[in-house]
């Protein structure tokens, strides 16, 4: 991964090694997040956690039941797909590969939801609203999760960067 032209303990050289160190465990964290989704869902399933208030049963019915949830397991699958598309390429990245730039299109798609599920939960935070635990506990996990790809998109952005300056020759000797 490192050019021989360059010290190996370079400024810019350390600073790579390390975003492509980042690129690697973040992005198999971004993965894993996906798939942790999942999992909190099936849990809420299979202790019969409710998903959806009475009201909403009641209103929606059983055939608006279904389809509700249908379409929550069709944008689960989107998200943990481009979790995982966005996840594998930056470790792709992270090894010294070439990774195209979409999955960094992805990351700040996935860095924008976050943002977007934390503004959404903030009211409830505010009034006190809702269960307390999983109330802080889904804004720990999203921020975490806004936390990981952010520094997976900065990490990738500055690999990129390196590696454009090594292929024009920019960099300098130490």
């Amino acid at each position: 991964m490192v050019n021989e032209n360059l010290p190996a303990n370079g400024r810019e050289s350390v600073k790579y090694r390390r975003n492509c160190n980042t690129l690697v465990v973040l992005g198999t964290g971004v993965i894993l997040y996906g798939f942790w989704t999942i999992i909190k869902i099936a849990m809420c399933l299979i202790f019969g956690v409710e998903l959806f208030d009475e009201e909403d049963v009641a209103e929606f019915g059983p055939v608006g039941m279904t389809f509700l949830m249908v379409i929550l397991v069709m944008i689960l699958a989107v998200d943990v797909f481009i979790r995982l598309y966005a996840g594998l390429r930056a470790r792709y990245e992270g090894t010294g590969k070439k990774a195209g730039k979409g999955y960094l299109v992805w990351c700040v798609w996935l860095i924008l939801e976050s943002a977007f599920s934390i503004f959404i939960v903030v009211p409830d935070i505010i009034d006190m609203n809702g269960d307390f635990i999983d109330t802080y506990l889904s804004v720990f996990m999203e921020l975490t999760s806004l936390a990981m790809t952010v520094e997976v998109f900065l990490a990738g952005i500055s690999v990129k960067r390196y590696r454009k300056k090594l292929k024009e020759g920019k960099l300098s000797a130490g």
